[in-house]
């Protein structure tokens, strides 16, 4: 657990979505990865070996998926990604199941589970605006957006594709 991290409250043995606003999940998800020591465009794998998981994508049996995550219990979790996903698709990914492992599993203590994409519901879009929010945080993606910088050069800053950065200047205007 990293210190100052709130824990979320489930009563279910299953994860269950926070209820925060996408504002709320977005600064969090910007403040974990300041914590764990990310900066934007680095290297995201080596974020989930510090929280003691690793990639994978063995198994792999749905073409239409980009990846799941298996969490076994705190710091020990897998990240099953589709081999037919590109670099910026996969880091996009991955950070969406980081996301899945800090708020839904709490780094952990909700397990064992395996959390697959099924259709679109609120912990699947929680843990995209966890993706967003750690990969392209919302003060560095404004700053650089106020300097001019065009779509093209803000996903070659932050190693997103150019989709995610539309989304990003969307919501955040």
């Amino acid at each position: 657990m990293i210190k100052g991290v709130p824990t979320i409250e489930t009563s279910a043995a299953l994860p269950t979505p926070t209820g925060w606003t996408q504002k709320q999940v977005q600064s969090f998800a910007a403040d974990i990865s300041k914590k764990l020591g990310y900066t934007p465009g680095a290297d995201i794998e080596a974020v989930v070996t510090r929280l003691g998981g690793h990639i994978t994508n063995d198994h792999w049996d749905s073409p239409g998926a980009t990846g799941y995550i298996d969490v076994r219990g705190h710091r020990d979790f897998t990240i099953n990604l589709s081999p037919l996903s590109g670099g910026k698709r996969r880091r996009f990914t991955i950070a969406h199941e980081i996301g899945h492992y800090i708020l839904h599993t709490q780094f952990g203590k909700i397990r064992p589970v395996k959390i697959t994409r099924d259709g679109s519901n609120r912990l699947e879009w929680e843990a995209n605006w966890f993706a967003a929010g750690f990969l392209m945080p919302a003060t560095e993606f404004k700053r650089l957006a106020q300097q001019g910088r065009n779509d093209a050069e803000l996903a070659h800053h932050f190693d997103v594709s150019m989709a995610a950065v539309e989304i990003r200047r969307s919501v955040l205007g």
